[in-house]
This record gives structure tokens, sequence and C-alpha cells, in this order.
């Protein structure tokens, strides 16, 4: 079914913008009461979960700073409690210990400071950096002491008034790690929690934050918007019970999200209230009745404008499905504008006004001209080839070779005969013979001249145009062996091959230069007329011709090739397409 292209252009719109968009925010509003708290609650999961990572980063990151203590030399030796002099002992914390400790808070703006408790050691206690070991013991208990390994730290969050303070402790060993030498302890900054907390918010400043300790206790005071007491040892019941991380709690009224700080043992759970989700949802279905109204609009528009541009091609387009050859003369008449459509309305009156005169004028010229070019070829049996062919007759009829002479006139008689022939193809053995006679004439007046044959008989009785044989010898001879001293020979073969047959003449003449081939390589395949461009004048219609016509008789996928080797010799391919092999069933030529 033909449709207008305006009315494609408008169905096309409609498809694939229109009933997309209205099919999108339909689909978002049925499906907003069942999934909207879902996706939010989802997308809280993954912001909590963001921000996690980045904290559990950065507790790495200061768990890391231990290697700086247990890989320092001079630290290791000192609490040892090697045989060393004090002036050593201080000269060695000046450069090697002192900056470890200044270190840590630089490379982590996180650590508020670190300590080191001696086991072994117990001098230079009063330098920054040391604490005495017993001091340890309000800190961490028994189990936790001993739950301490090589490579193994603890994190302990504390509760104090300026917030939840975490200290990070771990053992410092000797350099095989047989000794415990004493304890590693990096304080933080309680702004690290507050500044994860703060970066939830950031998102959601509507809801309520947690902090719960591993027992599911809530530590410190909720942040942000406040939740009753009631509400809270509820959340703390329902997570001792829950295995997601996300859920809702009192029928959906509390929507609920939790992450798990696994280096501290710590819990965060953020709590929205579904009103505020409904708020906020209030504000989307705004903007989406004004995208519709929107939307409208400039569908209103986009219809207008598209009707203006369309009418003209409508118009010029139904006037091409009149225009044939006896109307190429009548141009559209329409109004054109003075836009790109007005450019190809008036681009195309010049085309077919330009058509009128190719086909009417130029075409006519043309086929003259082939008429002309075929003439010539049937009677291009030069004066001089003539003349030469007679006094040849006239030598030998002198000297009394009769036999010779008889020969001579005979071949000169059949090649004539063909010549003269007013039928406009052949068959492959009409062409085969003529060459034959041909060569046979210029046998007998080059001595030194060889002729070598290899053609399928099964080939002579296919259909082809005259004179596409005798063309290519008479190349070989007049620019292949005139051109060189010695014996000459011709090669002939004419063979099938997939789909077709290839033909090819060669000559051990003086070949053709480089840059002279790939020129008439670039002719033969470009299908440009080579006559006047490159081939010598006395060429007569020459390779040009045959490769035109060839293409023409037998259709694409025909090519005339040519190779050849400066000096040593030339070959000329025709590769004829055969089409399911209709020609080579033919015995005639019609």
């Amino acid at each position: 079914m033909k449709m207008r292209i305006s009315t494609k252009m408008f169905i096309g719109y409609v498809l694939l913008i229109v009933l997309p968009f209205l099919f999108f925010f339909i689909f978002l509003y049925i499906q907003l009461n069942d999934k909207l708290l879902t996706q939010y609650q989802q997308a809280n999961q993954k912001n909590l979960e963001q921000i996690a990572g980045n904290a559990e980063s950065t507790l790495g990151k200061i768990e890391s700073l231990q290697t700086i203590y247990q890989n320092n030399a001079a630290l290791i030796d000192y609490l040892q409690d090697t045989n060393m002099e004090d002036r050593d002992m201080i000269y060695y914390y000046l450069r090697d210990i002192s900056p470890a400790f200044s270190f840590a808070t630089l490379a982590e703006s996180s650590v508020q400071f670190v300590a080191i408790y001696p086991k072994l050691q117990q001098r230079l206690l009063n330098l920054p950096g040391f604490l005495p070991y017993e001091e340890l013991d309000g800190k961490l208990t028994a189990s936790e002491m001993s739950a301490l390994r090589p490579l193994k730290g603890l994190w302990k969050p504390t509760l104090d008034e300026k917030g939840i303070r975490l200290n990070y402790f771990q053992k410092i060993y000797s350099d095989l790690y047989t000794t415990d030498l004493g304890m590693l302890e990096i304080v933080v900054y309680p702004a690290f929690l507050d500044n994860v907390l703060n970066q939830i918010l950031d998102n959601h400043s509507e809801t309520t934050l947690l902090m719960l300790d591993e027992n599911g206790k809530l530590i410190g005071k909720p942040v942000g918007a406040t939740i009753s007491s009631a509400d809270v040892l509820t959340l703390e019941q329902e997570l001792s019970r829950q295995t997601t991380s996300a859920f809702d709690l009192q029928r959906g009224e509390l929507l609920v999200n939790r992450i798990e700080l696994s280096r501290l043992g710590l819990t965060i759970v953020e709590v929205a209230q579904r009103k505020v989700v409904f708020d906020l949802l209030q504000v989307k279905l705004l903007w989406v009745a004004a995208g519709l109204i929107m939307l409208g609009i400039l569908s209103v528009l986009y219809y207008l404008i598209v009707a203006s541009l369309t009418k003209r091609v409508i118009k010029l387009s139904r006037h091409m499905r009149k225009v044939d050859l006896d109307t190429l003369d009548s141009p559209y008449t329409g109004a054109a504008g003075s836009d790109e459509i007005g450019d190809m309305i008036t681009s195309y009156n010049a085309m077919i006004l330009r058509m009128d005169e190719l086909v009417n004028k130029v075409q006519n010229v043309e086929l003259l001209k082939r008429e002309a070019e075929f003439r010539m070829l049937q009677a291009q049996i030069q004066p001089h080839f003539l003349y030469n062919t007679l006094e040849t007759i006239r030598m030998l009829a002198r000297s009394g070779r009769g036999q010779v002479v008889a020969d001579m006139a005979l071949a000169l008689g059949n090649m004539l005969r063909y010549s003269l022939s007013s039928k406009s193809d052949a068959i492959f053995r009409e062409e085969y013979e003529h060459v034959c006679s041909y060569m046979k004439i210029h046998q007998i007046r080059m001595k030194d001249l060889q002729l070598y044959l290899d053609v399928d008989e099964s080939i002579l009785s296919i259909p082809c145009p005259r004179f596409i044989l005798q063309p290519l010898v008479e190349n070989s001879i007049l620019h292949g062996l005139s051109r060189k001293r010695g014996s000459g020979s011709i090669s002939l073969s004419m063979k099938h091959e997939e789909n077709g047959l290839r033909i090819e003449v060669t000559d051990n003449g003086a070949g053709i230069e480089h840059e002279r081939l790939i020129i008439l390589q670039q002719l033969l395949a470009s299908g440009t007329t080579i006559e006047g461009r490159l081939e010598p004048k006395g060429l007569g219609i020459g390779l040009g011709n045959v490769a035109a016509r060839v293409r023409a008789y037998y259709g694409p996928g025909t090519a005339v090739l040519i190779n050849s080797k400066p000096g040593a010799e030339t070959t000329v391919s025709l590769k004829l397409m055969l089409e399911d092999g209709s020609y080579a069933k033919a015995d005639d030529c019609g």
C-alpha cells in the first residue's frame, strides 16, 4: 500500500516519539504504587554501599600504616631493648622514629595521632609517640589482646562526649615475628564517622540515621529527622530478625536500609518515612504533566513544519512519475522556493532538460559514432598491409613460386571475404580462421615468425562479435615484434574456465614500459576510451574497441586484461562470461 511522505513522517513521529513517550509515563504512573518504594530503597542501598565502600577503603589505608612501623629498623631495635646508649637512642629517634609518627597524620587526614606501647623497653617513654604498656589495660580486654595475631589488627569504637572515636590496635613484632615487642594504636578523629553520616544525609536530608554496634544496640543518638523511642526499639528487634538489607516497618510506613562497616563491627541504619517519598512523587507528576503539554505543542508545530516541507516534495513526486522519454522537455512548473527543496527542484528541471538533450542529440551522435567505428573495423585492412601483400605476391610470382602465391592469395581472399561480410556477429571458428589467414600472410613475408595455437575445439562453435581476435594479433606484430630484432613468436590460447572462456594472445616482442602499462590497465579496467589517449596513431580501432564490444556482448564480469614484461613479452587476455552455458550450446552464429 502506497503512502504519502507526509503521512509516513507523521506516523513515524507518532510511533517513534509520541507513543513511546506516552507509554513510558503511563507505565511509570501505573508502576509507581508498587515499585516506587522498592526503587527508592534500592537507590538508597546503592548509595549506602558506595559510601560504606569509601569508608572501608579509608580504613584499609589506615590499617596499612602499621607496615611503616613494623618495617622501621630503628624502632624495632628500640623495642627489642638492645644495649644502646641513650644518646644513640635519641639520635635514631630523631632521625628515623619521629618522622614515622609525623608521616601517619600527613598520609591520612583522618588520623588524629599514633602511639606505641613498648612491652620490653622502658626508656624514653616520655618522648612523643610512646606510652607505658600498662595503659592498655583500660583500652583492651584480655580476650581482645589474645585475639590479636601477626598481620591482624582490631578496630575498637568507643563513645565519648565528642562522638564515636575509632581506635585501631595491632601488635608490633620482631623481624621474624617470633617476639611480641609492643602495641601500635592509631586514633581516628570522631569526625570520620560524622562525615560518613553527613554524606548519606546530603542525598536524603529527610531520613533518620542510626549507628548500631555488633550486638544490634544503638550507639549515641539518632542523626537527622527524629523517630520515636518506640520505633527505635521496634527497629532493633526487627533488625535481629531480618536477613535483607532493605525492608519496611509498620505496614510500609517506614522504609529501612542498612549497611555494615565490617572492619568496625558497626551497622548504619537509614530510616525514611513513606509520605516523604510520595511528596517527591507529586512534584514529579507535575513535571510529567508539563512534559505532556509540551509534547503536544511540539507535535503540532512539527506537523505544521513537515506539511509545509512535504507539500512541494509531493507535487514534485507526482510530476516525476509522469515523466518519460517523450516528456523530458516538460519541466516542473510549481513553486520552487529558496531553500534546499527549491534547489532540488531547480536542479531536477535542469537535469531533465539536459537528459532530453542527451537523448535526442548526443545519443544519436553516439550511435552514428559506434556504427562508423564498426565499419572502420570491418575495413581496417590497411593500405600498407594490402600493398605489401600484393607486392609479395608479385615477387613470388616472378620467382616462380606458384604454390606459395596461391596460398597467399587464398589467405588474402578469405580475409577480404570475412571483412566485407554484412553479418554483425560470428562464431569463434570464423574468427579463428580469419586470424590464421592473417598470420599465414605474415609468415610468408616474415620467415622467422612463429605461431603457436592452443585451442579447445568446443569453443569454436560459440557465438562472438566480429573482429575481436585479429586486432589483438595485429597489435602484437605492429607494436611488439616490429620493435624487436630476431625471431618472433605469437601464441593464441582459447580455453574454457569457470563460468566462461579465457582467450590469450602472447608475443615475445619489445613489451610495454611500466608507466605506460599501468595507465593502459587503468583505462581498460574503468572502461574509458583508449583511442587518442595512449595508443599510437595507425593502430586503428584497436584494443579499446574490442574491450567495449566484448563487454556489451557478454555482459557483466567480462574483462580485458593486459600484462607485459619490458623487453620480454606482452599478454592480452579476454575473460568472457557465459551465462548458464547458453552460448556454448549454439551451433552457428545465427
